[in-house]
C-alpha cells in the first residue's frame, strides 16, 4: 500500500506540475501581449526622438542662416515647448488613485531632482546654440556622434553598464570619427567662418554631446533610485519640470546678457519675414520638446544607453537632409566620418542583438529543463 500511495502522490505532483505549466503558458501569452504593447510604445518614442532631433537641428541652422543671432534664445527654445505636454499630462493622470501605488515622494526630493536635471539640460542647450552657429548642421551632427561614447562612460560609472568588445569598438569609432572633421576647414566648406570659429564649434559640439549624455544617465539613475515608478505620467512630469527649470535658467541668461533687447529688431530684420521668424521659433520649440520627451521616455522604458543609440540613428539622416534642404556640402572627410559613425552604431546594435539572443536562449533552456524534469517524474512514478 505504501508503494501505491507514493505512486499516487507522484502522479498528483505530475498533474500539479502540468497545471502549473499551463498557468505559466497563459501567463506567457499575457506577457507576449504586454511585449507587443511595450514595443509599440518604444516605436512611438523612437519616432518622437528622431523627428524632434532632425527637425530641431535643421530649424536651428535655418534660424542662424536667415539672420537670427541670439544664442540664448535658441538655448531657451530647446526647452520652452514644455506647455505642449501639459494636456498629455492631464490625460495620462489616473482618474482614481491606485491603492497599491508607492508613497508620494517629498517635495524637496523631487524639486532637487528636477533642479539638477534642469540645470544640466540648460547647459546642453546653451552649448548647442553656440555650436550650431559656428559649424554646418551636417558637421554638428557627425561630431555629436561622440555623445554615445560619453553616455557609455557615464553609464559605466552611474548605471553599472557592462562593456563588451562590440561596445568598446563602438565607443572608439564614435569617439574618433568626428576628429576627421577637424581637418575639414580647408576642404572648400563655404559655411565655415574661419579656422578659430570652426575649432570652437567642434569644442562646443563636444560639450553639447557630453551634457545630454550625463543628463540621460542621471535621469535613468533618478528613475531607478528615487522615483521608482513605471507610469507614463512620471515621464511627462519629469520632462515638464526639468524643462521648466532649464527654460528659467536660459531666460535669465537672455535678460542678463541683454540679448532680449535686440529680439524685436532681429524679428523685423529677419530675411524671410516676421511670420517665418515666429514659425521657426514655434516649431523649433515643439520639435525640441518632442526630442526631449522621446529621449527621456526611452531612458525610462529601456535605458539611457538605448536612448542614445536611437539618437544616433539621426546621424546619417541629418547630413543628407542638410544637403537637400539647406544646400550644404558633403565632402570626402564627412563621408569617411559618417562611415565610421555608422560602423560604430552597427556595432552597438549587434551587441544588443547578441544580448537579446542570449536572454531568449536562457529562457528556453529553463523551460526545457522544467519539461524534462516533469517527464522523468512521470516515468519514475510508474
Amino acid at each position: 500500500m505504501g508503494e501505491v500511495e507514493e505512486r499516487l502522490l507522484d502522479i498528483t505532483s505530475c498533474d500539479e506540475s502540468e497545471e502549473a505549466k499551463e498557468n505559466q503558458g497563459s501567463k506567457s501569452s499575457g506577457a507576449e501581449q504586454s511585449d507587443w504593447k511595450w514595443w509599440l510604445q518604444v516605436a512611438f518614442f523612437t519616432f518622437s526622438t528622431l523627428a524632434g532631433i532632425v527637425a530641431s537641428t535643421l530649424l536651428g541652422k535655418v534660424y542662424y542662416d536667415q539672420g537670427g543671432k541670439s544664442k540664448w534664445l535658441v538655448a531657451a527654445l530647446q526647452t520652452a515647448g514644455f506647455p505642449f505636454l501639459v494636456p498629455f499630462l492631464v490625460i495620462s493622470s489616473p482618474k482614481t488613485p491606485n491603492p497599491e501605488a508607492r508613497n508620494p515622494l517629498s517635495l524637496v526630493v523631487l524639486a532637487s531632482v528636477y533642479i539638477v536635471l534642469g540645470v544640466v539640460l540648460a547647459a546642453a542647450g546653451i552649448f548647442y546654440s553656440v555650436a550650431i552657429d559656428y559649424i554646418p548642421a551636417s558637421t554638428y551632427t557627425l561630431v555629436n556622434s561622440s555623445q554615445l561614447a560619453f553616455n557609455a562612460l557615464f553609464s559605466f560609472f552611474l548605471n553599472a553598464q557592462k562593456f563588451s568588445p562590440c561596445i568598446i569598438n563602438s565607443v572608439v569609432l564614435l569617439t574618433f570619427s568626428p576628429m576627421l572633421l577637424l581637418f575639414g576647414q580647408e576642404s572648400g566648406e563655404s559655411e565655415v567662418m574661419g579656422n578659430e570659429n570652426y575649432v570652437l564649434g567642434i569644442l562646443f559640439t563636444l560639450a553639447a554631446s557630453a551634457f545630454p549624455a550625463l543628463l540621460f544617465s542621471l535621469t535613468q539613475l533618478a528613475f531607478e533610485k528615487v522615483i521608482r515608478s513605471e507610469s507614463l505620467k512620471d515621464v511627462i512630469e519629469m520632462t515638464i519640470f526639468q524643462s521648466l527649470v532649464a527654460t528659467l535658467v536660459t531666460l535669465v541668461g537672455l535678460v542678463v546678457t541683454g540679448e532680449w533687447a535686440t529680439l524685436s529688431r532681429e524679428m523685423l530684420d529677419y530675411e524671410p519675414g516676421v511670420l517665418s521668424y515666429v514659425m521657426v521659433l514655434v516649431w523649433t520649440a515643439i520639435s525640441c520638446q518632442c526630442y526631449t520627451f522621446g529621449a527621456i521616455a526611452l531612458t525610462f522604458k529601456v535605458s539611457s544607453l538605448f536612448s542614445n543609440i536611437v539618437i544616433r540613428l539621426g546621424t546619417p539622416i541629418i547630413p543628407f537632409l542638410s544637403v537637400i534642404f539647406l544646400g550644404e556640402e558633403m565632402n570626402g572627410l564627412k563621408v569617411m566620418a559618417l562611415g565610421l559613425a555608422l560602423w560604430g552604431f552597427a556595432s552597438y546594435v549587434y551587441q544588443h542583438y547578441l544580448d537579446e539572443k542570449e536572454a531568449n536562449n536562457n529562457i528556453n533552456g529553463v523551460g526545457d529543463e522544467a519539461q524534462d524534469s516533469t517527464e522523468q517524474l512521470k516515468i519514475s512514478a510508474f
